[in-house]
């Protein structure tokens, strides 16, 4: 079946077809293997060892809940619990890697007392009786029910003991809003509860043609490709593609809590605004120190004027951003970013934000001032030797897609530092490095340069995107495709070779949310399941 949209490019509505790439590369789509596989299932009657009670699949949201509690995305300074109580959050906890609540070892400061003690999360406060919590002892050491929701009638939570549990409608105090936060926390990326297991179709996977299986991971991580396409496309509503390309080289470069910082960013730093400042700035501006002064600024991220700004080099460079932000400071007086320490969450010092951000700048004066970056990569894509070995291709696409997008400025300020008020640093930092740059290649150009051949409607260039997101390089493991790795293939060598290009680790991804409902502990979701009943 094909699925039409509509949207809006350079001021033109344009048809869209998404399932045609399919018909492009000559190859089968993801369900035709779903159909394959549920077939063969049901001839072998494989099922799952021993019979559990099957519950309703996490809806998106109810995923992202402990990644928001862990992350803690909130306006920090005035929280409080559903009884008024005033609520510090000094550590969100450790992952619960077994059956019981989410986090343990959670410290909380709750109307000035300190306590420790675990937390439980739901999409709604209601889940604490859904879930039957207060029957199980298991959860008589949690301090804190956080939610998103709160009930229309509130009602007391307690444990299996009697004793009252605070609770938290964590919803009310997000950080950045709920839809910034959908854009670009993705629940795969966090840890999740147990182990790898082996799964009800291993003995399946293990057996089948190599060849079968192997299209069926391209078809699936081509599925992972057009999600993305998708969700660029939504955020693509009354915005230009080069504002989208922007938001999403902007959320690449973000880590865990900072992604959605980094979106919200975006939106309230508009790329052709900060151009049209750029040129009022006058020739002799550097264009990437104006947009560090922008992004630095609204992001609260640079000393306040008031502030010690470190030695001789650091306060000449603080000097020459407040002298290009004061002219440009009141335009962007209403959309500066609360301070906020999610910056800094979960981050090591060569990732800090303010790094990033000036990695991003000098990526904006290289592709963003003169044509559009999807127009350069479409001409740098047709320069694609056809006759190239696997191995040639790979080298290729290291130079021409991967290696552009790494940022390496000696005479840059963040070359050297960490903050500006740390020492220089013996050696010089790559502001962009490499594994980054692989991910804004893969996550941000390919499904954008998608979006652009459609615009077009230049059939070539969509059947070249996909055929180089089909042997891009594998890039680092997670926890996700190392536990469907498991999952899948078992102790096989094959869960090894067949996973050699990074198409086929997203084919995980995607194998994972679809087939396996994003259920990591066992295989009660299992698609198949229903299939072969």
């Amino acid at each position: 079946m094909f699925c039409f949209y509509r949207f809006c490019y350079n001021g033109s509505l344009v048809d869209f077809l998404f399932a045609g790439s399919f018909l492009m590369l000559n190859t089968r789509p993801f369900a035709y293997y779903q159909t394959e596989i549920a077939r063969q299932l049901a001839q072998a009657r494989i099922s799952e060892p021993g019979s559990q009670t099957r519950r309703l699949p996490a809806s998106p949201d109810e995923r992202l809940a402990p990644c928001i509690w862990f992350d803690s995305l909130f306006l920090h300074g005035n929280l409080k619990t559903d009884s008024g109580k005033s609520l510090e959050i000094l550590q969100p906890g450790v992952w619960n890697e077994c059956e019981g609540p989410d986090f343990n070892n959670a410290r909380l400061r709750i109307s000035g007392k300190e306590i420790s003690g675990d937390i439980e999360i739901h999409l709604d406060a209601a889940g604490w009786r859904q879930h039957r919590h207060h029957l199980n002892p298991t959860y008589n050491k949690v301090i804190l029910h956080a939610y998103l929701w709160p009930e229309q009638v509130p009602r007391d939570t307690r444990n299996s003991d009697g004793l009252h549990i605070e609770g938290f409608a964590m919803g009310k105090y997000l950080f950045p809003d709920l839809d910034s936060i959908r854009q670009t926390i993705h629940a795969e990326d966090y840890p999740y509860h147990t182990p790898s297991a082996i799964g009800r179709c291993q003995p399946l996977m293990t057996t089948l043609d190599e060849d079968f299986v192997g299209g069926m991971l391209n078809a699936a991580g081509h599925e992972r490709l057009e999600e993305k396409t998708r969700r660029f496309l939504s955020q693509q509503s009354g915005e230009s593609l080069l504002q989208v390309f922007y938001q999403s080289l902007m959320t690449a470069m973000g880590h865990g809590a900072c992604k959605s910082l980094f979106f919200l960013l975006s939106k309230r730093t508009p790329f052709l605004e900060m151009l049209d400042y750029l040129i009022d700035a006058g020739s002799g501006t550097r264009p990437a120190e104006f947009f560090q002064s922008i992004l630095l600024h609204v992001a609260q991220l640079a000393p306040t004027e008031n502030a010690e700004s470190g030695d001789a080099e650091s306060a000449a460079y603080l000097e020459r951003l407040r002298i290009l932000w004061h002219p440009v400071a009141p335009l962007f007086a209403d959309r500066i970013i609360p301070p906020t320490r999610q910056w800094f969450t979960h981050v090591r010092p060569v990732n800090f934000a303010q790094r990033r951000l000036a990695g991003i700048a000098y990526l904006l004066e290289r592709f963003f001032l003169n044509e559009a970056p999807t127009v350069h990569f479409q001409q740098v894509l047709e320069t694609f030797p056809t006759t190239a070995t696997d191995k040639e291709a790979k080298r290729w696409i290291q130079r021409n897609l991967i290696q552009p997008f790494v940022v390496e400025e000696l005479d840059d300020f963040w070359t050297w530092r960490y903050t500006f008020a740390s020492r220089r640093a013996a050696r010089g930092m790559k502001l962009v490095g490499d594994s980054r740059a692989a991910s804004i290649a893969l996550n941000a150009l390919l499904p954008l340069l998608l979006l652009h051949a459609r615009s077009e409607r230049n059939t070539a260039l969509e059947k070249q995107v996909h055929h180089i997101f089909q042997i891009f390089p594998a890039l680092d493991s997670n926890v996700i495709t190392r536990q469907m790795q498991t999952r899948l293939f078992g102790e096989d060598m094959r869960g090894k070779t067949l996973l050699s290009t990074e198409a086929r680790q997203q084919g995980l991804f995607h194998i994972f949310r679809s087939c396996c409902a994003l259920n990591e502990r066992d295989c009660t979701d299992c698609a198949y399941r229903s299939l072969t009943a």
